[in-house]
């Protein structure tokens, strides 16, 4: 069985799946898991602030993972961003570093960071609103994809997905930053 859990339950059905609605600020105990995937993340224009930001990027990222050790989850699975460093003088790659940084000394016995450029994909399942800046940089990295390093290029959510998964699941122990083409259907 799979448990999601967001601040507000996505429009999708399957029976294997419990969807569940919470407050991250009050988030209750988990199941018993073995592995936590958090593609939690918004945008500061989106969230309203850089402390709002903060709340859903840093806050509620490690309050789930936190959850998910002390039910027992060994391997831990993130999506962050490429440029994450805690100590980046930007905002947005600070909060991302800090969250690495972070969940390392949880003690996941492994922990899988994908690091995406510019994820593109169907918003509108996940509730969320439409980005209009963030829609016309997908259309100019589709138009020059051959020209950028693989790196940089913008990867469609559902491979970033299926690489952290594949990943999480039969990757070694230990620490594995996925970006670029690790984050490429094979």
């Amino acid at each position: 069985m799979l448990h999601a859990r967001d601040r507000r339950p996505p429009a999708l059905a399957h029976p294997r799946l419990q969807l569940h609605a919470v407050d991250f600020s009050d988030l209750p105990a988990l199941p018993a898991v073995d592995h936590v995937y958090i593609t939690l993340g918004t945008t500061i224009a989106a969230a309203g602030s850089q402390s709002a930001f903060r709340k859903v990027d840093y806050d509620a990222v490690m309050a789930t993972a936190q959850a998910a050790r002390a039910a027992g989850a060994s391997r831990c699975g993130v999506v962050t961003a490429m440029g994450a460093n805690a100590l980046s003088r930007i905002f947005y790659n600070r909060v991302k570093g800090e969250v690495e940084r972070d969940l390392k000394a949880l003690g996941f016995a492994t922990l899988v960071i994908t690091r995406p450029s510019l994820m593109i994909g169907e918003r509108q399942a996940l509730q969320q609103a439409t980005r209009p800046a963030e829609s016309f940089s997908i259309q100019l990295f589709k138009w020059l994809d051959p020209l950028i390093p693989d790196n940089y290029r913008a990867r469609p959510g559902v491979d970033v997905g299926r690489a952290l998964v594949h990943a999480v699941q039969s990757g070694p122990p230990g620490l594995q930053v996925l970006s670029g083409r690790a984050l490429q259907p094979p």
